[in-house]
């Protein structure tokens, strides 16, 4: 139980630095971006006064964006795992029945069909 938390603390931590690599990569190149424009001092003051206003709505699109991929891979890891214990459900069933087929053909010294098995 203490392995589930901790991977679980460690995917927010991943998820959290992906975040803020996210968010300095953006930073970080705007301002390249913008000062490396052909640009009078006022403009490139007023584009970045402008990037600055549109900061907090841009982050809060990459982070509701994020938040969307992460949901999408929890629900498809959870179909998978789903599948994978269905088939392991599947093969242990069958292994049983295998067995028990086993255990009756040892006990009556021959092959037997059992009541519901077809031949």
């Amino acid at each position: 139980m203490g392995n589930n938390s901790n991977e679980r603390s460690s995917a927010g931590a991943g998820i959290a630095t992906w975040l803020i690599g996210l968010f300095l990569g953006a930073v970080g190149g705007a301002t390249v971006a913008l000062l490396t424009t052909p640009k009078s001092g006022n403009e490139v003051r007023g584009a970045i006064k402008q990037s600055a206003k549109d900061m907090p709505e841009r982050m809060g699109e990459l982070v509701d964006d994020s938040l969307d991929i992460y949901a999408s891979a929890l629900n498809y890891t959870q179909l998978l795992l789903e599948e994978q214990t269905m088939r392991l459900k599947r093969a242990v069933a069958a292994g049983k029945l295998a067995a028990a087929k086993k255990r009756e053909e040892l006990e009556l010294g021959g092959p037997t069909v059992l009541p519901f098995q077809h031949k």
